[in-house]
């Protein structure tokens, strides 16, 4: 086909493991980079260990994780499937709601309009 077809993918996903998640990640960019490395007998955990440093870097540890981060490697993870390219990819985590951000503000709703109960 001449030419391409410009599309747009939007997915909007709720997070409820977050480790679960980072495991998911980490599995995919140790497949990713794998096939760059090169294995030494002489020291069998050293390049598990580079492989996990290298992305505790990126993407934060398995108990604070950067969901960004995991997320952009679980979904643009640098391999184009075939017949397409991906010409940019962002994540963005939604603020949490004002009740879960400030859970110790009390409710204001039965203040008068002066704003003195």
């Amino acid at each position: 086909m001449a030419g391409g077809i410009d599309a747009s993918v939007t997915l909007h996903v709720e997070v409820f493991d977050p480790q679960a998640m980072w495991d998911h990640a980490f599995e995919i960019y140790a497949d990713v980079n794998l096939r760059y490395k090169v294995y030494d007998p002489a020291e069998p955990d050293h390049l598990a260990d580079e492989l996990h440093d290298g992305f505790v870097t990126k993407a934060g540890s398995r108990n604070k994780p950067h969901i960004e981060t995991c997320l952009r490697m679980i979904f643009d993870h640098g391999e184009t499937p075939p017949g397409i390219q991906i010409d940019d990819s962002s994540t963005e985590v939604a603020s949490p709601a004002w009740d879960d951000k400030y859970p110790h503000v009390a409710d204001c709703s039965e203040l008068d309009t002066e704003g003195f109960g």
